[in-house]
């Protein structure tokens, strides 16, 4: 196991290769924060950033014997996060054009938004995999200490949370620059890459 000093660094490390490619969170979050406002787009990033510290903590802490269990139940678990995302690139494709340009919807309430975001990541498998992937070369086959384990989940909580809160911070930013018919371009744009995310999840969970 790695020196203490150095835990908080790594886990750094990985919580950005974890959260920096775009994928369906990002997707998920970039839509909330353009229809929402940066609030909830902010605690849909903290309910993927709590989803991935948990992944982390139990990886870390010699638990990793769940992953096999997570992919042997991998089919199930992506077909509810196909038809999550299907249902999202819906309401976001669905949404007129007035609407887009209109006043933040305050129908997504904050803890809504936690909540679904940490439904969808804990239905997510591939999210462990990698997670485990990224964290095995670390932990290796030793015991870690209750101070390396703490700070390696810190790392990997903090840099996921910073990526998330820039990317809101800079969506936000665009949405005020942007002209109306760009606005609407970005939303639907979102709402096509969640769908494609959607058909390829389900395409799997059904061993296509």
């Amino acid at each position: 196991m790695i020196a203490s000093h150095t835990s908080l660094i790594a886990g750094i490390l990985v919580g950005l290769s974890v959260a920096v490619p775009i994928g369906p969170m990002g997707l998920l979050c970039i839509e909330r924060t353009l229809a929402s406002g940066p609030r909830v787009g902010i605690w849909t990033g903290f309910g993927a950033a709590t989803m991935n510290t948990t992944h982390a903590a139990i990886i870390i802490t010699g638990l990793g014997w769940l992953a096999p269990l997570i992919a042997s139940a991998g089919r199930v678990l992506g077909f509810a996060g196909g038809l999550f995302l299907l249902w999202c690139a819906a309401k976001t494709l669905l949404r007129r054009r007035a609407s887009v340009l209109a006043p933040r919807d305050t129908h997504l309430s904050p803890l809504m938004a936690y909540g679904t975001a940490l439904a969808f990541n804990s239905i997510n498998p591939m999210s462990l995999v990698l997670m485990l992937a990224l964290l095995s070369p670390i932990v290796a086959a030793s015991e870690p200490s209750f101070a390396q384990a703490t700070m390696l989940s810190l790392g990997v909580f903090a840099a996921v949370m910073t990526w998330w809160i820039c990317l809101v911070s800079g969506v936000n930013l665009l949405r005020s620059r942007l002209s109306p018919g760009m606005l609407f371009v970005v939303n639907q744009i979102a709402g096509i890459g969640l769908t494609i995310y959607g058909i390829v999840a389900l395409v799997r969970s059904a061993g296509l």
